[in-house]
């Protein structure tokens, strides 16, 4: 949807990695790298379907693998790792080897390996807990409820840590609901984001259902613009050594969002007050909403895809 930046202009021939290449966030940045010229090698469990761009099958938490994939990397975005907030609560452990034991290894491999590249990661909203006030800005103290969310926390202190001990270039980006077109190759499916299930569940005309009346509010924010957001951090010196709001900075309410996806589908349809399943109560941070000032003055970046204009292009495509 978003035309690549001629700001970006000195992206054409750098050398870029990309892990989870292969999901959601991750297909949609390597295809937005090969547009600006950049040489892109995806890293993933399973393979990179963007045409363009080299593959290496392999796990983030292996060394030899991480090692071999970031030496001589100009730009590295991670965006793999971590269960989730509700699968963490299952297997804690896991999802600790995945995230934080990951990331440690990646930048142990950077330190050594690739000291000049920057290296962009994706955190987590869910890094904030349940708000103390909104709108939420970078101040706001971290209080995980969730062994995933308090992981993506220490995720981001060793990228602060990493960047203040040995001079790495690292940003956090605090991302809250993305959603955009499902990743490339796959078919439709119940998928990464909220709103994706949304829209499949509308256009197989099956009930949208909500937990409560729906009134809890979120971020979302369009792919293309969280793309926008690491392509700019990765080659922006003021976002090293810092966390950042990437968000629409509007709050929608799950049940408005249902709503317009039905709206838009022409089918489907809404089924609140749903009773809460405990392992989902268990994680519920309430309501939230987004200041994105910081990610503004630093990168002079802001989320240009309204919400029914990024769903309106899903449906048409």
């Amino acid at each position: 949807m978003t035309a690549p930046d001629s700001g970006l202009a000195g992206m054409h021939g750098t050398r870029c990695v990309v892990f989870g290449g292969s999901g959601f966030m991750g297909t949609h940045i390597v295809s937005r790298l090969l547009a600006e010229g950049a040489s892109v090698l995806a890293v993933d469990l399973a393979e990179c379907l963007v045409p363009g761009a080299e593959c290496i099958l392999g796990d983030i938490t292996d060394p030899t693998v991480v090692g071999s994939a970031v030496a001589g990397a100009e730009h590295i975005f991670c965006f793999a790792g971590g269960l989730g907030a509700v699968r963490s609560l299952e297997d804690p452990v896991r999802d600790l080897q995945t995230s934080v034991g990951a990331q440690v290894v990646l930048l142990e491999a950077v330190r050594h390996l690739a000291p000049d590249a920057s290296v962009v990661f994706a955190g987590s909203r869910l890094e904030y807990g349940v708000p103390e006030y909104l709108p939420l800005d970078e101040r706001h103290p971290l209080k995980p409820t969730s062994p995933y969310a308090a992981h993506k926390a220490l995720c981001s202190w060793y990228y602060a840590h990493y960047a203040e001990t040995y001079g790495l270039s690292t940003t956090v980006l605090r991302l809250p609901n993305p959603y955009g077109p499902h990743l490339a190759g796959a078919p439709e499916k119940d998928g990464y984001t909220i709103l994706n299930r949304f829209i499949d569940t509308a256009k197989r005309g099956e009930p949208i259902r909500l937990f409560g009346d729906g009134s809890q509010t979120r971020d979302f924010v369009h792919v293309d613009d969280v793309v926008n957001a690491a392509l700019a951090a990765s080659v922006t010196p003021a976002a090293a050594g810092i966390a950042l709001n990437i968000g629409s900075g509007v709050a929608t309410s799950l049940r408005a969002a249902a709503e317009l996806v039905v709206g838009l589908c022409g089918s489907g349809v809404i089924e609140a007050d749903q009773p809460w399943p405990t392992d989902a109560a268990a994680i519920e941070t309430g309501g939230y909403s987004y200041d994105v000032s910081l990610a503004r003055e630093a990168l002079g970046w802001q989320a240009d895809v309204a919400l029914r204009d990024g769903l309106a292009a899903m449906l048409a495509r």
